[in-house]
């Protein structure tokens, strides 16, 4: 029985002596610099998201620079909308301006197609006269303007692929705006 105790014993001890090699050589494979999956490259986008009034901005997308999580990337965009007048009754004056920060996380499915998600800061302006004119300019003096300010918060995910040769097309949906985010330029 003491023998029997030796052998049992022994055979975990032979078996982890034999596997010491293919740990150590595990090790040493791990101690070399890791060649990325994807090759590193920067988009710059130029977007349209579909609002009412319509908004143009930049979109620039850095991917894959760190050979460890060389399927991720981020993004941050701008976009802005043109200045629109509001009806009001005269002699009232009132337009709006809107615009839009982008910003989030990709991952890349496959070397041409990633997927995106990020949040919106979108920022609705209104500004307006109170129809008062200050009495010192008298009766042909500007009005005063104000200015008030909506900042709402909302997601966005998409869609964007390198059709050929760093020329990049995406498409996205805003939930903030319930608008399409649609995208067009070239990877580096």
């Amino acid at each position: 029985m003491k023998h029997l105790n030796k052998l049992v014993l022994s055979i975990p001890l032979g078996v982890s002596l034999l596997s010491l090699p293919t740990v150590a050589s595990e090790l040493e494979r791990l101690d070399e610099p890791q060649q990325p999956k994807y090759k590193a490259s920067v988009a710059v986008l130029v977007d349209y998201v579909a609002t009412p009034e319509g908004m143009w901005g930049v979109t620039f997308a850095p991917r894959h620079f760190d050979p460890a999580y060389s399927s991720w990337g981020y993004y941050i965009g701008y976009a802005k909308g043109q200045k629109t007048d509001i009806a009001v009754p005269e002699p009232a004056e009132s337009f709006m301006k809107e615009y839009m920060w982008r910003f989030g996380l990709s991952y890349s499915l496959t070397k041409d197609l990633s997927i995106y998600g990020g949040a919106t800061a979108y920022t609705y302006e209104t500004h307006y006269t109170n129809n008062i004119v200050h009495p010192i300019e008298g009766p042909g003096g500007e009005p005063t303007w104000e200015k008030s300010r909506d900042r709402d918060w909302g997601a966005e995910f998409g869609l964007r692929y390198n059709v050929y040769q760093g020329f990049t097309l995406g498409a996205g949906y805003d939930t903030r705006n319930k608008a399409g985010v649609f995208s067009i330029g070239l990877a580096m």
